[in-house]
């Protein structure tokens, strides 16, 4: 009788963890390709984002264009590895380069926390700076 119970509550857990991961994959679907948007608080920019899967593009509202690598790491994790950055956002500050060129080779780490249709919530962490939790607009 014992086994019997520890064989359904394990049966009962199995088929939650795997529901779990389909929804997951449903909603993490979505946020794969697409228009997006997300605001940079420090300079007050809204930064327009097109994803395609492996390329993500983003552009702000001066008109630079930075432009990464996505990897998908796992349902909901993806990393970002800068490829590059318009000329024009370059120039304006020496140190950026410097910066881009140091860590270029290593990725920013985003976890996708949850969203709806409209946003979703991400942790991005990238190893010698701060995490971040932030929002992603989706653009319909």
């Amino acid at each position: 009788m014992q086994l019997l119970k520890y064989l359904l509550l394990f049966c009962t857990v199995a088929t939650v963890l795997s529901f779990t991961s389909i929804i997951e994959a449903q909603t993490c679907d979505k946020y794969k390709t697409g228009k997006f948007y997300i605001y940079n608080k420090v300079n007050k920019q809204r930064i327009n984002i097109e994803r395609r899967d492996s390329l993500q593009i983003e552009t702000n509202e001066n008109g630079d264009i930075t432009v990464l690598k996505v990897k998908w790491t796992s349902v909901c994790d993806y990393e970002l590895l800068f490829n590059y950055m318009t000329p024009k956002e370059v120039s304006k500050d020496k140190n950026v380069q410097r910066i881009f060129d140091s860590n270029a080779d290593i990725p920013l780490q985003i976890k996708i926390l949850g969203g709806t249709d409209n946003y979703y919530v991400f942790e991005a962490d990238k190893q010698g700076f701060h995490s971040l939790r932030d929002t992603v607009w989706l653009i319909k």
